[in-house]
């Protein structure tokens, strides 16, 4: 099949990976000129770990593996307040999961497929039109392709998703948090002997600031919407983030005010995408386009790479039934994605808690990872591992 993919992030990558090791063709186009760098770190495991080791790509990502060796809590003068150590946390997860910043993930998946699969940045889908036969799409550059499958990979604000079933506030929800994340090339904010992954954490907000290979300093801030933005241009992110963190001690001040300087800044609202279906015809959606988890949930980038890799699997075995190839992919992996994100719904108020009294029993949860005897609640508490079937 003549599969066209539309966006080059996590989902579409592995996607087109898988397909043409199936022997088919796809096509991928991305609307950015390249690949984008940074992007925050992914506490990569569950069922995303699991298809990278079936793909034979652990070694690689074990190679980007960023082993801080502890998570350590700051007060608001930036004093230590207690640590926890990493390798207990790994522990939790049977030591299958890797630290990577997710435009590393990008990258990797991107060698894999260069020289084999036909790639355009700097190009969307403008429109498409399907029949029995296949689907016409036309491009931003004035181009125009016939495919068998559309298969819409292109993020939470997907294109092909609002071309095929409507607008995205029909099926987004709104998990009332902001975040963004930028990565500068100076890493003395944290003095020269920093090696963790720090978190100050205030009502209503958190901030993680950790350092990265190559001497980069990334950053993560996520804070309860005390209003609604209508728009995200550099200068309404810079108010946003100035009336939500200033006042903040620590080294807050600083990072937002070199935040100009950062190469991209990423800003988002933390929203969930909740489809009746994820395909209509010939055209498909994977990974957030499909069903957005929020960064809350954590398993956003694992589970596109589960998605994607189902599908895959399942338009190789459709011997001509695309249709019922599509239905038991989504059947396959939409239980997944609605389990986290009905866990991600639950935890964001423990991951930036609304008050004190929240911060301190989160802590006390935290600093019972440390303690080997706790482990085996914690690892059934919070139902670690993949609930996909490969």
């Amino acid at each position: 099949m003549k599969i066209l993919i539309a966006g080059a992030g996590i989902a579409g990558l592995t996607l087109a990976h898988c397909l043409e090791r199936h022997g088919h063709h796809p096509v991928l186009v991305e609307r950015s000129p390249g690949l984008r760098d940074g992007g925050y770190m992914l506490d990569f495991s569950g069922p995303g770990y699991d298809v990278a080791e079936k793909l034979g790509l652990l070694p690689e990502l074990e190679a980007f593996h960023d082993d801080i060796p502890r998570m350590t809590f700051v007060d608001p003068g930036g004093k230590p307040r207690f640590s926890v150590r990493t390798a207990a946390l790994r522990k939790l997860l049977d030591d299958r999961i890797v630290n990577v910043l997710r435009g590393d993930l990008e990258r990797l998946l991107y060698t894999k497929i260069k020289d084999r699969v036909e790639i355009r940045f700097g190009t969307e889908v403008e429109s498409c039109a399907q029949d029995g036969q296949g689907v016409r799409a036309t491009f931003s550059d004035g181009q125009t392709g016939e495919h068998d499958l559309l298969v819409g990979a292109d993020g939470v604000h997907s294109r092909v998703r609002a071309m095929t079933f409507g607008p995205e506030k029909q099926f987004a929800r709104f998990v009332g948090y902001y975040a963004a994340a930028f990565i500068l090339d100076d890493p003395t904010l944290l003095g020269a002997a920093a090696d963790a992954f720090y978190t100050l954490s205030e009502p209503r907000r958190q901030i993680n600031v950790y350092p990265i290979p190559g001497g980069g300093l990334a950053t993560l801030f996520i804070h309860r919407a005390e209003r609604d933005l209508a728009s995200f241009t550099s200068e309404s992110i810079r108010r946003e983030l100035h009336a939500a963190y200033d006042g903040i001690g620590w080294i807050v001040p600083e990072l937002l005010a070199r935040s100009d300087l950062a190469a991209e800044v990423y800003f988002d609202r933390t929203e969930q995408i909740e489809l009746p279906r994820w395909s209509d015809g010939r055209v498909a959606l994977v990974g957030d386009a499909a069903g957005c988890v929020s960064l809350l949930a954590g398993q956003g980038a694992s589970l596109a790479m589960a998605g994607a890799y189902v599908l895959a699997d399942e338009l190789a075995a459709a011997g001509g039934d695309l249709a019922g190839a599509l239905a038991r992919y989504e059947a396959r992996v939409k239980p997944a994605v609605v389990k986290s994100q009905r866990a991600g719904r639950s935890f964001a108020r423990w991951f930036v808690p609304d008050n004190r009294a929240r911060i301190a029993l989160r802590d006390l949860v935290m600093r019972l990872a440390n303690w080997p005897v706790a482990a085996p609640l914690l690892k059934q508490s919070f139902a670690f591992g993949s609930t996909i079937k490969f």
